[in-house]
């Protein structure tokens, strides 16, 4: 992946945390992700399956949110 900086991780993690609590939820995901999926012909079932896939990638303690640093974990790669 591209050297991208914190503050970038930052301002797309701020997108999707639409509450602005500093995590962000399945339902948020699910705000933000299944639109571009159905932009793109992907059906609802399948959108879910990959919301789920993320989740489980990314909310590393499991608590059911995903935090900055999980994301900005798995977007640099780390």
């Amino acid at each position: 992946m591209a050297n991208i900086t914190d503050e970038q991780l930052e301002k797309e993690f701020k997108r999707i945390d639409k509450n602005n609590d500093k995590s962000i939820t399945i339902q948020e995901l699910r705000q933000y992700y299944v639109p571009m999926q159905e932009m793109l012909g992907i059906s609802q079932e399948a959108a879910e399956q990959e919301i789920q896939g993320i989740i489980k990638r990314l909310d590393i303690n499991q608590d059911g949110r995903i935090s900055f640093e999980e994301f900005k974990k798995f977007m640099k790669g780390c």
